[in-house]
C-alpha cells in the first residue's frame, strides 16, 4: 500500500488511517501478525508499528476491547500450559517442568505489561523543586516582599529568635527521679501493702 511512500497528502493519511483500521480489527479477531502483514501486502514490523499508532490514538472501549480479547488468550495460552503440565510423562521430567514453568512465567509478565503492572510509579515532584519565580505563590511573594521591606535589625532579631528556637528543640531533655524509701503515700485512695509480720 504505502508502506515508505507519501505520508503527507491527504491521500496517503487516508490510506494509513484505513490501514490502521483493518490492521487493529484483524488484531482484535485474533489473527497472527505474520497473517496480517501477508494480507495487507506490508512487513510484520510495519504491522507492529501501525497497531501500536494505532492503538495510542483508540479509543477507551476499542483499548478495552483489545485488552480484553489478549487477556483472554492469555488465560487460554496458561491453561493448555497448566494441561500439559499435568501430563504423566511432563510430571515426572524436571526439564519439561522447567521449560513449562519459564512459559508460565512469560505469560505472567505479557499479562502484568498489558495491565500496566509493570510501569513505573509516577511521583510528582514538581512542589519540590522550584524552577522559576514563576512558580512562587501568591502568598509566598507577599511573605517575600514584605521580609525585604523589614528593616536588617529586625530581620536579624528573627534570625536569632529561630536560632535560639532550634537550640532548644536539639538540646538534650533533662530528667530528674526521685527515689523514696518507704511506702508512696502520694495516692490516699490505694491502701499499701500489708507487711508480713513474723511472730
Amino acid at each position: 500500500m504505502n508502506e515508505g511512500g507519501d505520508k503527507r497528502t491527504f491521500r496517503a493519511k487516508v490510506d494509513i488511517a484505513k490501514r490502521e483500521q483493518q490492521i487493529v480489527a484483524l488484531k482484535l479477531r485474533g489473527i497472527a501478525v505474520p497473517e496480517i502483514a501477508r494480507v495487507i501486502g506490508i512487513s510484520p514490523r510495519a504491522v507492529h508499528a501501525a497497531f501500536n499508532k494505532a492503538l495510542r490514538r483508540q479509543t477507551e472501549e476499542a483499548l478495552d476491547a483489545w485488552h480484553r480479547t489478549e487477556l483472554g488468550g492469555l488465560a487460554m495460552e496458561a491453561a493448555n500450559i497448566w494441561r500439559l503440565m499435568d501430563l504423566t510423562d511432563n510430571k515426572n521430567n524436571w526439564k519439561a517442568q522447567a521449560s513449562l514453568e519459564d512459559r508460565l512465567m512469560r505469560i505472567h509478565i505479557r499479562r502484568a505489561k498489558l495491565l500496566g503492572l509493570d510501569a513505573p510509579t509516577k511521583l510528582d515532584v514538581s512542589g519540590i523543586y522550584r524552577t522559576g519565580a514563576d512558580e512562587m505563590s501568591e502568598e509566598r511573594r507577599e511573605t517575600h516582599r514584605a521580609w525585604q521591606a523589614m528593616p536588617l535589625e529586625e530581620q536579624a532579631r528573627i534570625y536569632d529568635a529561630f536560632d535560639a528556637a532550634r537550640a532548644r528543640l536539639n538540646a538534650p531533655i533533662e530528667t530528674t527521679a526521685t527515689v523514696t524509701i518507704g511506702p508512696d503515700n502520694r495516692n490516699p485512695d490505694v491502701e499499701p501493702p500489708a507487711a508480713d509480720d513474723e511472730t
